[in-house]
């Protein structure tokens, strides 16, 4: 296991920072000194902010890092503009004007490279990596592989410092995606994301823990490992919801989770568990592949035969060039537990439909008969309504939770669609997956359907036209239960908002009277006093007076009407309606960021086993866990290689010991 040498990395630091930089004279002299001072304070030479007076350490040959981080983000007494121009400052390009080369940021962007590429630390050692370090510039000595992860750890601290205090002034809570991970040297690792969606109206997602877990890979891991990126973030009473796999320990995991920490969490965590979307999707195909086991059998035969040796792969491809097919072919195997590569199989198996016939008939191989291809066009076609609702259910970027129902009841009416009654095949497919519809969708959770009324383009009208249609029975019982709990979570944040200082909607008889009130001793113009004359007149006249409240207003607005094809952003319509519902705003940050899937794990795993690899076994967990949080913080996952096949695999995959709670 690899381990930093304090020695090692302290001399390396000493050779990477050039006198030449860190002097105070001559024309290499670093900026920051336009805004510090030397001095020397007990005897001591320190360096003093111009500005805030702030003494910082002046040390010869230890850089000015430290020193433009205090001028550049820390030292409010400098106007933001000058501010932001120092910082610009100091992102010259070599050979701009008054450029200075600080081997210290040099080394923090050698660290990001490290990162961003997913390079192994190894490479610091590369003779020709540091040949060309030397060729670009040659006052900077090189650093080894230590000192990289060194600074790569550091960064990931510093990030994390950043990120912890942006949680802690953000007003609004926190939903996770949890998932368990298998690498390829068999390890367990636990990876945490964090949903959110700023005071900006924007969508964001964090990947806060990327652990390593103990074996057995039980409910009681699945529990403390939760547990502990709960504390270590502050998220106990901010956490939301908690997104998971259908997977018997992961229910029991969030049962336990909930029973120890419940009464500290918001609404006591009574909606705390959600079901991944997709990895419901995932069982309910797999029912239903399950009973037409042979269906393509002599296609995906023909497909393994084209696959298993070099040779054949060419002998195929020759077959497609000679057909003039055009593209090049990308045969795959469909595998256990994962529909969607059956979906992929078929795809590319009817793009090269002829060169497969071809291709079995010279290799006197079983050819797929006409039947079976048009089985499997039937098949495809079936299937890519599942794909388009997994891709629906899993994207990151956008909110899911309001679309929801709207998705469920589209996969509901193509299970039932009357047209697969033609095709015996399909008819049995569809039947086995409704079962599992019904056994997993026919009681969403109630986060969900308030998620659905805070899209003012279906509000409440939805929601009951999805119990109308889907459960035709106790429709204004299911009705009252939303708007008990839409009612009782309003409440809660209208909580919230007071005690933030925060705006709250009062009804024009309420302002009138504390207009009135406030201003009494002052004497009334003819105006305000008719005004507060009616208001007193109607407080007291009427026999039902009930106050409006911001959700009483929202709900009996008319909707918003969306064409259709059109995309309606939710977000962008609560940004601009914020100041009208300040407490329903607040609400809509938190019910929108729900995730419905689990899909941001997947691109923590596909990272981490893209930088484990073969040949990196020996990283630490904690390095493991810092390289992948730090480029999810740094710069995203979501790149080219997200939904490609993950190295290693997830844990628990379509689990049905268990029903939902």
């Amino acid at each position: 296991m690899e381990r930093v040498s304090s020695a090692t990395a302290a001399a390396e630091v000493e050779d990477a920072i050039s006198t030449d930089q860190t002097g105070r004279s001559g024309k290499n002299r670093a900026k920051v000194w336009a805004y510090v001072d030397t001095e020397f304070i007990d005897g001591v030479e320190k360096a003093v902010c111009k500005y805030c007076k702030l003494q910082l350490s002046s040390v010869s040959g230890k850089g000015t890092t430290h020193l433009n981080r205090h001028i550049g983000y820390h030292c409010h007494h400098i106007p933001q503009e000058d501010r932001d121009r120092f910082l610009a400052s100091l992102k010259n390009t070599p050979g701009t004007e008054n450029s200075v080369f600080d081997p210290v940021v040099f080394r923090g962007l050698i660290a990001k490279y490290f990162l961003h590429g997913e390079v192994a630390f190894r490479k610091a050692d590369d003779p020709t990596w540091k040949e060309m370090i030397t060729y670009c510039q040659p006052s900077f000595h090189c650093v080894g592989r230590q000192t990289v992860r060194a600074d790569c750890m550091m960064l990931y601290e510093e990030e994390k410092l950043q990120l912890q205090d942006k949680i802690t002034k953000l007003k609004s809570h926190f939903s996770l995606t949890a998932d368990l991970w298998s690498s390829n040297q068999n390890l367990g690792y636990l990876g945490v994301t964090a949903h959110y969606i700023d005071e900006e109206f924007e969508l964001q997602k964090k990947i806060i823990a990327f652990k390593q877990i103990s074996y057995p890979h039980n409910s009681f891991v699945v529990q403390d490992g939760i547990t502990a990126c709960l504390m270590e973030w502050g998220l106990v009473d901010r956490v939301f919801s908690v997104t998971l796999d259908n997977a018997s320990v992961n229910n029991r995991a969030i049962r336990d989770l909930r029973a120890a920490l419940g009464p500290q969490m918001f609404f006591e965590g009574e909606h705390l568990h959600l079901r991944c979307a997709a990895h419901v999707l995932n069982i309910m195909v797999q029912a239903g592949l399950q009973v037409i086991p042979n269906a393509i059998k002599r296609i995906r035969d023909i497909i393994k035969v084209a696959t298993s040796t070099p040779l054949r792969l060419q002998t195929f491809n020759s077959v497609v060039q000679t057909l003039g097919l055009r593209g090049k072919p990308g045969l795959v195997l469909d595998v256990p537990h994962r529909w969607n590569s059956t979906y992929d199989m078929l795809h590319e198996a009817l793009k090269y439909k002829a060169a497969l016939n071809r291709f079995a008939a010279e290799q006197f191989q079983d050819c797929p008969s006409e039947l079976d291809w048009q089985d499997a066009a039937w098949l495809h076609e079936f299937l890519e309504q599942f794909s388009d609702a997994t891709k629906a259910f899993s994207t990151d970027r956008h909110p899911t939770a309001h679309m929801f129902l709207k998705m469920m009841m589209a996969i509901r009416d193509e299970l039932l669609d009357e047209a697969w009654n033609a095709n015996s095949l399909l008819n049995e497919l569809a039947e086995a997956m409704y079962l599992k519809f019904e056994k997993y969708w026919t009681a969403p959770s109630i986060i969900l359907l308030i998620a659905t009324t805070l899209d003012p383009s279906m509000k409440a009208d939805f929601v009951k036209f999805y119990f109308m249609t889907v459960e035709s029975a106790q429709v204004e019982e299911k009705m009252r239960e939303l708007m008990r709990y839409l009612n009782q979570y309003y409440l809660e944040y209208e909580r919230i908002v007071r005690n933030s200082g925060g705006p709250v909607f009062t009804s024009h008889e309420e302002e009138v009277l504390s207009q009135g009130n406030s201003s009494s001793s002052s004497g009334l113009r003819g105006k305000q006093r008719v005004e507060l004359a009616f208001a007193q007149f109607s407080s007291q006249n009427s026999r039902t007076r009930s106050e409006r409240t911001e959700l009483d207003i929202y709900l009996d607005d008319p909707r918003v009407v969306v064409r259709a094809g059109e995309n309606f952003n939710v977000l962008a319509w609560w940004k601009k309606n914020a100041d009208a519902y300040p407490i329903l705003a607040l609400m809509a940050r938190d019910f929108l960021a729900i995730p419905v899937s689990t899909v941001s794990s997947e691109s923590a795993f596909s990272c981490a086993g893209r930088i484990l690899g073969k040949n990196r076994t020996s990283l630490s967990p904690e390095t493991l866990e810092a390289l992948v949080c730090a480029k999810d913080w740094l710069f995203g996952l979501n790149d080219a290689n997200e939904g490609q096949p993950l190295t290693g695999q997830r844990m628990f995959e379509s689990d049905e010991e268990e029903d939902a709670d």
